[in-house]
C-alpha cells in the first residue's frame, strides 16, 4: 500500500515574490516490515528511508529536508535524493557530439557542465505519479520535448548562448520496495539518437541522517579500476587501477582512513568525488543488477548493498556540503545542520563525460536502443 500527503509548495526562482501559489508537491510513502521509504513528485526524490538498526530501532539514513520548498531552489546545489539527468555528473565544455553534430549544454561550472542545469534539469520538474495497486511501488514519468534552445546561458565575453539535446524523450523511474531492498528501475524512450546519463543522488549516512559525520562508516567497493579526474574533476580519460592507491576498497575500510592523504586524485576531488568502474559490467548492458557497493556503519549495525546494471558508481563523501549555492550549513530534517561529510552519495551513472571519451561505455541511446536500468538498495544488519 502507497500513502500520499501534501509536502508543501514551492517555487521557480523566476517566480514573482508576490506569488505565493506555487506548486503543492506530493509526498508518497511505501512501508513494509523491514523499511519505510518516502518519495517526492518534485524530481522523483527520495526523501527517506527509515531502517532498522542491530537492535531493530529505526533510523532515518537520508540526508533531507521537511517540505518540498527546502529541495527547490533553496537547496537545488546539493541535489538530495534527486533524480539527475538528462545529464548526470559532468561534461566537458557542456560539448556533446551525436554523430556528426554538436549539442551544448550549460556551462555553469565554470566553462563545464554539471548535472545538466541547477533549474531546469529533471530534479527540478514535477513528475506524474502512477501508484502500483498490486505491489508497494510507484512510477513517476516526464516527458520533455526536443529541450534545443531551452537552456540559456552566457559566455565569458557575455554572449547569450542556447543549448539543449535532441529527442522527444520520456523518462520513467519505479520505485518498488521488496522487503529490505528498494529497487529503482529507470527507463527513457526517444525519437532520435540522444545522450542520456541518469542517476540518484540520495545522501547516506547508514548512523542516521543527524549523525555527523561518516568517515568512520565503511565501505567496499566492487572495482578494480576508477576513473582519474584533472584538476577540473573532469575525467583525464584514464581507467586507472585502484591498487596502491587510496582509492582501493576492494576490502572494506573506513571512508575516512585515506581521505585526507597525500595523493593527486584526493587533492582534485577535495576527497572522494570520483567514479568506479564496477566489476563485471557488459558493453551491450546487463539484464539482472550486480553488486557493487557494500556500506556497514559498525557503531548501529546497518548495512546497505548497492546492486546496479550500471558501468559506475560516482562516490562522493559531501565534500562540499557546508556551502550549497552560498547557502551555508543547509538545515535539513528538523532543523539538524548537514555539514561536511556528514554523508556519502553512491550515484549509479555511466561514466563522466561520456561523450568526449570514445572508450567509455556508450551512452548514447536511440529509438532502437531505449535507456534501461536497475538500482537496488538492500539493507541488513550486522
Amino acid at each position: 500500500m502507497v500513502e500520499s500527503q501534501p509536502f508543501g509548495r514551492y517555487s521557480h526562482p523566476d517566480t514573482s515574490p508576490t506569488d505565493e501559489s506555487g506548486s503543492e508537491a506530493i509526498l508518497y510513502t511505501m512501508r513494509n516490515d523491514s523499511l519505510v521509504v518516502r518519495i517526492m513528485d518534485l524530481g522523483a526524490t527520495i526523501v527517506g528511508i527509515e531502517a532498522p538498526d542491530r537492535d531493530g530501532n529505526p533510523a532515518d539514513v537520508l540526508l533531507g529536508f521537511d517540505r518540498a520548498s527546502s529541495y527547490f531552489p533553496t537547496a537545488q546545489g546539493a541535489y538530495f535524493g534527486m533524480t539527475i539527468g538528462p545529464s548526470a555528473n559532468r561534461i566537458a565544455g557542456g560539448r556533446v557530439p551525436i554523430g556528426d553534430t554538436v549539442f551544448w549544454l550549460p556551462s555553469n561550472e565554470g566553462p563545464n557542465n554539471l548535472h545538466t542545469d541547477p533549474l531546469l534539469g529533471l530534479h527540478a520538474r514535477r513528475w506524474d505519479a502512477e501508484v502500483d495497486p498490486h505491489a508497494d511501488a510507484i512510477t513517476f514519468a516526464i516527458a520533455r520535448d526536443e529541450d534545443l534552445g531551452e537552456y540559456c546561458w552566457h559566455d565569458t565575453d557575455g554572449k547569450l548562448r542556447r543549448g539543449g539535446l535532441p529527442g522527444n524523450r520520456v523518462f520513467r523511474v519505479r520505485y518498488e520496495l521488496e522487503g529490505a531492498c528498494l529497487r529503482v528501475s529507470m527507463s527513457a524512450d526517444t525519437d532520435a539518437p540522444t545522450f542520456i546519463n541518469l542517476t540518484n543522488h540520495s545522501y547516506f549516512n547508514l548512523a542516521g541522517e543527524d549523525s555527523g559525520t561518516v568517515l568512520d562508516q565503511e565501505i567496499q567497493i566492487f572495482a578494480e579500476r576508477f576513473v582519474a579526474i584533472d584538476d577540473a574533476s573532469l575525467p583525464d580519460g584514464e581507467l586507472r587501477p585502484v591498487a596502491g592507491t587510496p582509492f582501493d576498497f576492494r576490502s572494506m575500510k573506513p571512508i575516512g582512513r585515506d581521505i585526507a592523504c597525500d595523493d593527486d586524485q584526493i587533492a582534485h576531488g577535495c576527497g572522494y568525488d570520483h567514479c568506479f568502474c564496477i566489476d563485471g559490467y557488459d558493453g551491450a548492458g546487463l539484464r539482472a543488477p550486480r553488486r557493487a557497493v557494500r556500506a556497514v556503519d559498525p557503531a548501529s549495525g546497518r548495512g546497505m548493498e548497492l546492486w546496479t546494471t550500471l558501468p559506475g558508481v560516482q562516490l562522493y563523501t559531501g565534500n562540499f556540503l557546508p556551502a550549497c549555492d552560498g547557502v551555508d550549513a543547509p538545515q535539513g530534517k528538523a532543523g539538524h545542520a548537514y555539514g561536511a561529510r556528514s554523508g556519502f552519495a553512491l550515484e549509479p551513472e555511466y561514466y563522466p563525460d561520456t561523450p568526449s571519451h570514445p572508450g567509455f561505455p556508450n551512452a548514447i541511446f536511440t529509438p532502437e536502443r531505449p535507456y534501461r536500468a536497475v538500482s537496488e538498495y538492500r539493507f541488513f544488519t550486522v
